[in-house]
């Protein structure tokens, strides 16, 4: 199956969806109907801020999300998400290096990195790649389609206690030391994400 077109989204939550995020189901039910998604969508949020929150959604391309949103039906989902949006919002899309298993898993990491001189970039995506391949893909990453030099890097994780004594050890936190020399490390938390198939 070919890797899909991952939109993210992180928002600002409210207490509505924070206590319940059945809330949203509305807005997924819609969104399964669309043409090229697939589901499952994911949402959760943030462990380290709860007032965060993220969305995942997988396109079968870039075209695919667009023509939804330029479709007339988009108003309606709009305000189906509303109860859950508290205001502001960011969207990203990104094609990961692999298919994101992560997002079913009881952790999710959340990482943005943006490359400080492009010309480290080819050593950056070399890091990450090794990481990618010794977490068997669990650990995945690609450039966003709005920056290239904005890296989005999803994670699984069983526990953020798991991810933390992981990073700790020797081999990895020197690849992440030295990966923060050439990257800034914009956004790294945590999410436990509900899964919603539309139906």
């Amino acid at each position: 199956m070919p890797i899909p077109t991952t939109e993210l989204v992180i928002f600002d939550t409210t207490e509505a969806v924070r206590k319940d995020r059945s809330i949203l189901k509305p807005a997924f039910e819609q969104v399964s109907k669309s043409n090229g998604i697939q589901m499952p969508s994911y949402v959760g949020t943030q462990i380290e801020n709860p007032a965060k929150g993220y969305v995942f959604m997988n396109w079968d391309s870039l075209a695919h999300h667009q023509a939804m949103m330029a479709s007339s039906s988009y108003a309606t989902l709009l305000e189906h998400l509303k109860p859950a949006y508290g205001g502001w919002s960011k969207m990203y899309h990104v094609i990961f290096n692999a298919n994101p298993i992560a997002l079913q898993q009881p952790v999710t990491e959340v990482l943005l990195l943006t490359i400080k001189n492009p010309s480290n970039r080819t050593e950056v995506f070399d890091i990450l790649t090794k990481i990618s391949d010794s977490t068997k893909k669990m650990l995945v990453f690609g450039p966003s389609l709005e920056d290239k030099n904005v890296i989005i890097v999803v994670g699984g994780w069983k526990s953020v206690e798991a991810h933390w004594q992981m990073v700790a050890k020797p081999e990895p936190k020197a690849a992440l030391e030295r990966l923060y020399a050439l990257a800034n490390k914009d956004h790294l938390f945590h999410t436990a994400l509900t899964s919603f198939t539309g139906k």
